[in-house]
């Protein structure tokens, strides 16, 4: 049967649609592409087009983070704390010529406080923020500033956080080398604690002699009493619970952990004198701080360090030697050398 013209016209027009198919469709310049994602805290996903490189740090944990991601060219924004506060100040100076100068915005003017103003002026392509400030999150993302909500309630979360902070800042392959090795060391450490036919206690009190504030059986210093192969003396489930010198007392801790607090203030609290620990001079004060805090990834040689002081029967130099080898993987052999001086 001859085809009519029609049938010859129906022909093109099925041909021109099957090419115009395969022909690359326009790119619209509008739309972003965002090859960067992470998930924050609060179960919020972060996208980003590529790594960040104005950041803007609002915890000291995370900032810490930051220097051992070998991610501090990034750095914009500091909390006011990191100049305040004597127990870090000199450390974070050590780390960084800015720091010391004192060059650095510090758009937080308290714990919870903070100049929207500065961090708008400052340009950041991220914000590093506690997870609990949902209302200046909420304000940043309002902004079209990418938040990042940070927490770090447990030593697997603080991991993950980690990695996504090297995600976000280009960084990942440093993120995972450094979890590889405090996940390392503390496999190291658990195998010392199979050794351990007997748990000792240890009781934990928070920093300004708030000698009756502990920590309960979820956090991250409780994660250091397991890694330490220790047995926490407080059995609630709970964060930082308050208590009583009665409920210490019946407790009867075998150790006394202190967190930047002489231990004189303990001993004079005549009604806990007859607390075992006390009796027999196991209490001791994690100092300084800046090399044992546990939000960071010196949860290990935070861990390490109790188990020493709770297991005392290896060399004098032993502490001294992960020291030196914990703070060269995080933050160089240099940068180790100038925070141990």
């Amino acid at each position: 049967m001859q085809k009519t013209p029609y049938h010859c016209i129906f022909s093109l027009l099925i041909l021109a649609l099957f090419f115009s198919s395969c022909r690359p469709k326009p790119v619209d310049k509008n739309q972003t592409f965002y090859p960067i994602i992470a998930v924050d805290a609060m179960g919020d996903t972060i996208r980003l087009s590529k790594p960040a490189q104005r950041v803007i740090s609002l915890v000291p944990a995370a900032l810490d983070a930051l220097y051992m991601l070998q991610a501090d060219s990034a750095i914009v924004g500091i909390p006011n704390r990191i100049y305040t506060d004597p127990n870090v100040f000199p450390y974070f100076s050590k780390l960084d010529p800015r720091i010391k100068a004192k060059l650095f915005a510090t758009p937080t003017l308290t714990e919870s406080g903070m100049s929207m103003e500065t961090i708008i002026k400052l340009n950041p392509d991220l914000v590093i923020i506690q997870s609990n400030q949902t209302d200046a999150i909420q304000m940043l993302k309002e902004l079209g500033i990418p938040a990042f909500g940070i927490t770090s309630q447990n030593f697997g979360q603080l991991n993950q956080e980690v990695l996504s902070l090297g995600i976000l800042l280009g960084k990942a392959a440093r993120a995972k080398d450094l979890i590889a090795f405090t996940e390392s060391k503390i496999q190291v450490l658990k195998q010392k604690n199979k050794g351990i036919s007997n748990k000792k206690t240890i009781y934990y009190s928070w920093s300004g002699g708030r000698i009756y504030s502990t920590t309960g059986r979820k956090g991250l210093i409780n994660d250091c009493f397991e890694m330490a192969g220790l047995e926490n003396a407080c059995p609630y489930e709970i964060d930082a619970p308050n208590i009583s010198p009665e409920t210490l007392i019946g407790w009867n801790p075998d150790i006394m952990l202190l967190w930047n607090t002489e231990e004189s203030v303990l001993y004079q609290q005549k009604e806990l004198s007859s607390l075992t620990a006390l009796k027999q001079k196991k209490v001791f004060n994690l100092s300084p701080p800046f090399l044992y805090d546990p939000h960071t990834l010196k949860i290990v040689l935070a861990s390490i360090a109790i188990h020493h002081y709770s297991y005392p029967g290896a060399a004098a130099n032993t502490l001294s030697a992960a020291q030196q080898e914990i703070l060269s993987a995080l933050y160089g052999t240099e940068k180790a050398k100038i925070i141990l001086e």
